[in-house]
């Protein structure tokens, strides 16, 4: 009887729990919305499009299996890079694929979405890596109307490139054109001309549904915005109309993260980069001592003896003890650097002098990158004695505080 009660309370908790977190209709604002601040940076190209491309980079070196397919997608990730590759529009068939740099833009893996999907007849519309499980997510499209397939298209799928398995996949008809991720959710909308609209709302990590909201025409942009210290998810429809959801039972909005970079202190230069925050954690890199005044780690996750870190193409745990922190805000400032992207790219010096300025790092949108700033050209800049950091303009949102 007593376990038979545990099992109720623990069901009904789990029930009240998907209740709770939910997508709730703020505003619909029609197609007077010219006044809403919604950049459509998650989709660079235009609205209209059902594929997002996004080129931040064009010089990544072309792996084997990707030779005779297009570049439509690259941009930085906390590991370096992502690029998707695919055939040209208008061709017979699908193929695509997704290769990941480091920051030195070298391949470090290439996954084929067609193969791992078993999905020769749908068309990936949109892809996204995740900063914090490092999971890889992307969507199989309906090229078409879905009763061409017999509705077996428009899956969303979430795979775990190091373990080489997929982790998880939606059911049929949830996600074709854009979605996007933030610290818990996807947001993801599945819609057609004479077919039903729908936007939903998925846990990221398992893919569970939290939401299935009706719209009355198809999704074509999402975006996320945080004012006054409460979270909106903006989307535009086919129609151009705009809508504002909340998230019904979602924590309070923490404190945004501040980009912060690591060094390590100890007298012999570095710190062990270890795969667990503990001595017996196998050692997976090393975090130097500053060079040129700067440190080459950034600051993922503080602990009470141990924190989390990236460096170079490598994230693990570090020994606190030793380990040193710089960041370009104090409070002070009159306005500060607000991260706009999904991925925002942080650059570092050019000591070539020819090109444009290398990767250093991304960070989540939403960081707080300074309120200590200079600007120069289409970047502002955060100096230290000696080296320089970069952002480009466009990347962030200028906030007075």
């Amino acid at each position: 009887m007593k376990k038979s009660m545990i099992s109720l309370v623990v069901m009904l908790m789990m029930v009240c729990t998907a209740k709770a977190q939910s997508l709730v209709t703020y505003k619909a604002y029609g197609k007077n919305w010219g006044q809403e601040n919604v950049s459509m940076v998650n989709k660079p190209n235009g609205i209209i499009y059902r594929l997002r491309v996004d080129k931040q980079c064009t010089d990544l070196p072309v792996v084997p299996e990707a030779q005779g397919l297009e570049l439509f997608i690259s941009e930085p990730t906390d590991m370096g890079w992502l690029a998707l590759y695919r055939k040209p529009m208008g061709a017979r068939d699908y193929n695509f694929v997704v290769v990941l740099y480091d920051h030195s833009k070298q391949p470090t893996a290439t996954v084929n979405l067609c193969d791992i999907s078993n999905n020769r007849y749908c068309e990936v519309q949109d892809v996204r890596w995740d900063t914090d499980t490092h999971h890889l997510l992307f969507n199989m499209a309906c090229p078409s109307y879905a009763s061409e397939i017999n509705g077996r298209g428009s899956k969303l799928y979430c795979y775990d490139v190091a373990q080489r398995s997929m982790v998880w996949e939606t059911g049929y008809l949830v996600s074709n054109d854009i979605f996007i991720l933030d610290r818990d959710f996807v947001y993801c909308a599945y819609g057609f001309t004479n077919e039903k609209d729908y936007l939903y709302m998925l846990d990221k990590r398992t893919g569970k549904q939290y939401s299935k909201v009706p719209m009355t025409s198809k999704v074509h942009y999402m975006e996320k915005q945080v004012k006054n210290g409460k979270e909106y998810l903006y989307v535009v429809d086919y129609k151009d109309n705009l809508f504002a959801f909340t998230i019904n039972g979602k924590p309070a909005q923490a404190q945004p993260e501040v980009f912060t970079v690591v060094y390590a202190t100890s007298d012999d230069g570095f710190l062990n980069v270890r795969s667990q925050p503990s001595n017996t954690g196998a050692i997976i890199g090393k975090l130097w001592t500053q060079m040129h005044g700067l440190g080459h780690g950034v600051l993922r996750e503080k602990g009470d003896r141990w924190s989390k870190v990236s460096v170079d193409d490598v994230t693990g745990w570090v020994y606190n003890g030793y380990l040193g922190t710089q960041n370009w805000y104090d409070g002070t400032g009159r306005t500060k650097l607000i991260a706009k992207r999904e991925q925002t790219p942080i650059y570092g010096e050019n000591y070539v002098g020819e090109g444009d300025y290398p990767l250093f790092t991304t960070v989540k949108k939403g960081t707080l990158i300074a309120d200590q700033y200079d600007e120069i050209e289409g970047y502002y800049v955060l100096k230290t004695g000696h080296d320089y950091l970069f952002i480009r303009k466009g990347d962030v949102e200028i906030v007075a505080q």
